[in-house]
C-alpha cells in the first residue's frame, strides 16, 4: 500500500512538472496591464499652458503575443482613441506615423520609425515623443528609457525640432522642457 502511494505521488509530481514548462506559448495572446498616454486636445487647440498636455489612463488591458506587447501598445492601442471625440482626448500616432519595430534591450526601448512622411510642427513632435515615452516607461517595468530610430538609424530629430540623438527617460513638455 505504501509503495502504491509513493508511485502515485511520484506520477502526480511528474504530470505537474511536465505541464509547467516555461509556461509561455508564443502563439497565444497574453494580457498586459498598461498605461495609455493620450493628448489633451483642448491644450492643442487653445495653447493654454495651464492645462495638462497629456491624459494618463492607468491599468488598461492590452492583448498581445509575447514579445510583441511594446509594438502593440504603440501601433494598435495608442493609434486609436478609445473615447468619444467630444471627450477631448486625441493621439499623435496618426496615419503619417508608422513603426518598423519596437525592441527592448538593457532597459532601453528602441522605437524604430518609418522616415517617409514623418513631419510636423514642434508641438506635434513634442507631444508625439511624450506620448510614446510616457506610455512605454509607464507601462513596462523593464523600460527605463526610449531611443528613437528612423529607418533603423539614430537620428538628430524626428521632425526637425527636438534632439532625439540620445534616449529619453521622460517625455518632453510641449514648451521644450523635459518633464
Amino acid at each position: 500500500m505504501k509503495r502504491k502511494l509513493i508511485v502515485l505521488l511520484m506520477f502526480t509530481i511528474m504530470l505537474v512538472m511536465a505541464g509547467c514548462g516555461d509556461g509561455i506559448d508564443p502563439d497565444q495572446e497574453l494580457v498586459f496591464l498598461v498605461d495609455w498616454c493620450f493628448i489633451n486636445m483642448e491644450y492643442v487647440e487653445t495653447g493654454d499652458q495651464t492645462l495638462p498636455p497629456l491624459f494618463y489612463f492607468q491599468n488598461q488591458t492590452l492583448f498581445s503575443l509575447p514579445g510583441k506587447q511594446y509594438f502593440a501598445l504603440l501601433d494598435e492601442a495608442l493609434r486609436q482613441v478609445p473615447f468619444a471625440p467630444e471627450s477631448g482626448v486625441g493621439t499623435m500616432i496618426n496615419d503619417r506615423i508608422q513603426f518598423h519595430s519596437v525592441e527592448v534591450r538593457n532597459g532601453t526601448a528602441y522605437v524604430d520609425m518609418v522616415g517617409a512622411g514623418l513631419s510636423g510642427s514642434s508641438l506635434e513632435e513634442g507631444l508625439l515623443i511624450s506620448q510614446i515615452v510616457s506610455s512605454l516607461i509607464g507601462s513596462f517595468e523593464e523600460i527605463d528609457r526610449v531611443q528613437f530610430l528612423i529607418d533603423g538609424e539614430v537620428s538628430d530629430s524626428l521632425m526637425g525640432h527636438y534632439d532625439t540623438a540620445y534616449p529619453f527617460e521622460e517625455g518632453i513638455h510641449p514648451t521644450g522642457v523635459q518633464q
